[in-house]
């Protein structure tokens, strides 16, 4: 019967309450709205860093994060061929990759500057890796020994072009001195305009040469879904416990590198926590104004209901109700209203501008969450039953032969 009639006295003022499950609907879509954009920045953001810098995990000698850093080719890992094909061959596992990444000195003869060098396979490298850009000349073959890719804040700053000569001098891992004149194939930039500033790519076998060795630092795993890193983590640390091997695997969340990227996850959160508080407020208010409005218009009926008996309790269980339905019918409204338009919003894509630190510009979607789609519905069902209490609290207590009398 409470049910009937809160849902009765909702459509006596049909503009008004039109006008509150608008509010409503549109506080619980914009939540999901918010909550979609910010997953999708974090996601893409995550996965352009892993697959551009980081990998999913990175194959280790034991030690090399904690103390290789003072003394990186004591740390260094030999046989990796006979790994990478390993690791490999486990399910979802898309490709292994040695790398192998030394400073230097880079001279065109007129001007010389230092470097930080990365030797790959560039095969796989060009299989695997996302926002990796050739802007000028072409990309690196496994053939090409005596060529050299370079960032882009190098390449402006000696003002190189593809086609040209340089040096590339190196302390091997020895702790003598090596130099190899090589020419330069290509020009690129990745999303970070710090490492374009400073990074050269050379084809592994080159690198190995330089710094006359056979060993590698890192073999960088990518895998097909990036929620698969702790179970492939876990594997791989008990191969190499089967295989008496002294190596680690680090996942990506756990490297140096990867500070920025995490640090962004707590930053959004904040940054949609207040979005969330200022949507709610919106949404107590309005249904606070049509609540309170409601109980002024109906003083008198609430003083017939007491005098027919009604309780107090029935009384604020009526208004309370009336609360929960706008928020009901707002959080479904909302719900479905905020998958549609995120759909909507997704299919065009938005396209955002270059942020700082970067390079490039990327589009951006909404992504259904499922988890935001159902607190966002409970949250204004919440906010809207909160913010009737009071004036249903105000209701059940007026004075029954005060409020009669504003039916005379």
């Amino acid at each position: 019967m409470v049910w009937k009639l809160a849902a009765l006295n909702l459509f006596r003022n049909r503009t008004r309450s039109f006008l509150t499950l608008t509010a409503i609907s549109f506080g619980c879509a914009s939540l999901i709205l918010a909550a979609g954009y910010i997953q999708d920045v974090i996601t893409q953001m995550q996965e352009s860093y892993i697959r551009a810098f980081l990998g999913h995990i990175r194959v280790v000698k034991k030690g090399f994060y904690e103390k290789g850093l003072l003394d990186p080719y004591a740390y260094m890992i030999p046989d990796a061929s006979s790994l990478v094909q390993k690791i490999s061959a486990f399910p979802g596992v898309i490709a292994a990759t040695p790398r192998l990444e030394f400073p230097g000195l880079l001279s065109t003869g007129n001007s010389t500057i230092p470097f930080i060098a990365q030797a790959v396979e560039p095969d796989t490298e060009q299989r695997v890796t996302l926002n990796f850009v050739i802007r000028q000349g072409a990309n690196l073959v496994s053939r090409d020994r005596y060529g050299v890719l370079l960032g882009r804040g190098i390449a402006e700053t000696i003002q190189a072009k593809p086609g040209d000569k340089v040096t590339l001098l190196v302390t091997t891992a020895r702790g003598g001195m090596n130099a190899m004149d090589v020419t330069v194939k290509g020009i690129f930039h990745t999303a970070s305009k710090d490492f374009d500033d400073r990074a050269v790519r050379v084809v592994l076998a080159t690198g190995q040469k330089l710094l006359r060795t056979n060993d590698v630092h890192t073999v960088t795993v990518f895998l097909a879904k990036t929620a698969d890193t702790d179970r492939i983590r876990a594997q791989l640390r008990d191969l190499f416990q089967k295989d008496h091997l002294d190596l680690d695997a680090k996942p990506w969340y756990d490297l140096p590198e990867a500070d920025f990227v995490i640090k962004v996850v707590p930053f959004y959160g904040v940054f949609f926590g207040v979005l969330q508080f200022i949507i709610v407020m919106m949404v107590i208010f309005g249904i606070f104004n049509t609540i309170n409005t409601s109980v002024l218009e109906r003083i008198g009926e609430i003083g017939t209901l007491g005098a027919i008996g009604t309780s107090r309790h029935a009384i604020l269980k009526l208004f309370l109700a009336e609360g929960f339905l706008l928020g009901a019918f707002g959080a479904v409204v909302g719900v479905i209203g905020g998958v549609l338009l995120a759909r909507l919003i997704s299919w065009h894509g938005i396209r955002m501008p270059v942020s700082p630190g970067t390079t490039v510009r990327w589009t951006t979607r909404i992504q259904v969450v499922p988890s935001a789609c159902v607190s966002a519905g409970v949250l204004v069902i919440i906010a809207a039953v909160s913010s009737t209490f009071y004036p249903a609290l105000k209701a059940a207590k007026l004075d029954i032969a005060e409020a009669l009398r504003h039916n005379i």
